[in-house]
């Protein structure tokens, strides 16, 4: 009786480890996600941020008020799309600290406070370059500005030298609401880094703040939370693996609040942090440890075991190989599998439950997939569109002519290109300032969108150069267009708050019969704008057609 009793006993833990096993990962995998997904965008987008030329400009030349203003410019344009719409940026050589918010509330005095060595608030800047990766994640209070938030702390370079840090913050409240705060009861979910240091918890108490400038008797690690030695060497064996492994999820028993809790632990490799997703034991067991098998008489004990073994075959074994099946389809990528409703009684509770789950992932995995899919379209229309005009900016504008003219190439189809350029635009700049720069540019991106056609394609060359791709147009067509849009950039008042002004630009307009390269028609277009401006601005110069005055050909 006493083996009978050991061997039911050992079985129903090893169905159980099974069952809580595959749950535990479904849950991390689950829980890994959902913490990745508000920040990988961010990320992209300050990494994006650090590598711009004005922000570089700014950090080397940061007593230069111009370049200083042109790169706070550029950091306001960033914050309107970060999520949190703020962002902070700290310059190495002089220790200023830039910092705007999402209600604009440091608008024109965005230089916050100076960063000191010798202030114990400001190490984490000082540890950050010191330490000289890429990126960190750093959980903050700002004492100066009275903030605490997920900080994406980006390096600035230039030459291999570090030039400062620039990044943005996430709501802390907002980011546990979202990540760590939405675990099911019974299941607790925390983030840790490589050396333990808690980074998210679902108590804000237990985070270890600025850990990047704490020593290593400061941090809060998870040992106050495992308190056996034991569970702490397996965890630090799993995170070892999974360093090594980080598309692999470890799973294992360990004492928890007292408790006995299925531990999973997965890596975050794109942010340096490791899941850990602690199940309750209750949360977990497929069996409940309450089999008893009432072993009396031998001949009784036979009969009873057969009859056990056959309805445990029926109404347990059999449901329970369906269930595995079904959660090795799910675990194999088919999402879209549909579990069978099996057993009875708590069997079938078990089934439908977990067939809630399944819906439950398909139906997230569904979620994250599209979240990808936006915010990957939102990077994609960051990196083609100028954010000042709404034109295409040159990496897009570089992207259409090298898939459109290769194809009227193919076909014979003509088309015209247009480069026009705003006279003494740099006048405007030092006379009236920036700002009646900006909206001249933006008038003549607003004349430009009014007179072309749908499926014509206007950008931001570079600088105060706009480059326009009009697709099967006629050599007079060509010229019509050009005139129409010089005369209308001519009658169009630049209002400023103080007066109107009206600017005027050179055009060079070059027709292609489709039998040119992108390079070929690009330099042609360039030197009739040179011709234009060679010959006394504002005005149009086509490059193969008769121009009054003027060289017939270039």
């Amino acid at each position: 009786m006493l083996l009978t009793w050991y061997l039911s006993l050992r079985w129903m833990n090893q169905v159980n480890f099974a069952w809580g096993q595959q749950f535990s990962e479904r849950q991390v995998i689950f829980d890994k996600y959902r913490i990745l997904l508000p920040l990988l965008p961010e990320i992209a987008l300050a990494r994006k941020m650090a590598s711009d030329p004005a922000i570089i400009n700014m950090a080397l030349h940061e007593n230069n008020t111009v370049i200083r203003e042109a790169g706070l410019t550029t950091l306001e344009n960033y914050r309107l799309h970060f999520k949190s719409h703020d962002y902070f940026a700290a310059m190495a050589n002089s220790g200023d600290y830039y910092f705007n918010n999402r209600e604009n509330q440091y608008k024109g005095k965005q230089l916050r406070y100076v960063l000191s060595p010798n202030n114990s608030h400001d190490r984490w800047f000082y540890a950050t370059i010191k330490d000289n990766k890429i990126f960190q994640i750093n959980i903050n209070p700002d004492v100066h500005l009275n903030v605490t938030k997920v900080w994406i702390n980006v390096l600035i370079r230039h030459d291999k030298k570090v030039l400062g840090i620039v990044g943005t913050g996430i709501n802390l409240k907002h980011f546990l609401k979202e990540s760590v705060s939405v675990s099911k009861h019974g299941i607790h979910n925390l983030i840790i880094d490589k050396s333990m240091s808690i980074q998210l918890d679902t108590d804000p108490t237990l985070i270890d703040y600025m850990s990047v400038a704490k020593r290593p008797d400061q941090h809060i690690k998870v040992a106050i939370l495992l308190k056996k030695e034991k569970d702490i060497t397996r965890l630090q064996q799993a995170m070892d693996y999974l360093k090594i492994h980080p598309h692999d999820i470890r799973t294992f028993w360990v004492d928890y609040a007292g408790t006995r809790h299925l531990l999973g632990v997965a890596y975050l490799p794109e942010i340096g942090w490791y899941d850990l997703t602690f199940m309750d034991v209750k949360n977990v067991l497929l069996i409940e440890h309450n089999l008893f098998m009432p072993l009396s008489l031998g001949a009784l004990f036979l009969v009873a075991l057969i009859i056990m073994g056959l309805a445990l075959r029926q109404w347990i074994i059999r449901p329970i190989v369906t269930l595995q099946a079904s959660s090795d389809s799910i675990r194999e990528g088919n999402l879209d599998f549909e579990p069978p409703l099996v057993g009875q009684g708590e069997i079938r509770q078990l089934a439908e439950s977990f067939s809630s789950m399944a819906k439950h992932i398909r139906d997230t995995n569904h979620e994250l997939e599209n979240k990808v899919i936006e915010r990957t379209a939102e990077l994609t229309h960051l990196t083609e569109i100028d954010p000042l005009t709404g034109l295409l900016n040159r990496r897009g504008m570089t992207d259409r002519l090298e898939k459109e003219i290769p194809r009227h190439v193919r076909t014979g189809h003509s088309f015209g290109l247009l480069l026009l350029d705003i006279d003494y635009f740099k006048r405007i700049n030092d006379t009236l300032g920036h700002a009646a720069g900006d909206l001249a540019l933006c008038e003549i991106a607003k004349v430009i969108l009014t007179l072309i056609r749908d499926y014509d394609y206007a950008a931001r060359w570079g600088g105060d150069e706009f480059l326009i791709l009009l697709p099967n147009y006629g050599k007079e067509n060509l010229l019509a267009i050009s005139n129409r849009i010089h005369d209308g950039i001519n009658q169009k008042p630049i209002e400023t708050p103080i007066e109107p002004f009206f600017i005027t630009a050179s055009i060079g307009a070059h027709y292609s019969n489709g039998d040119e390269s992108l390079d070929e028609v690009l330099q042609k277009a360039d030197e009739a704008l040179y011709i234009a401006k060679k010959t006394g601005r504002n005005q149009v110069y086509m490059s193969n057609h008769p121009n009054p005055s003027k060289p017939e050909n270039i």
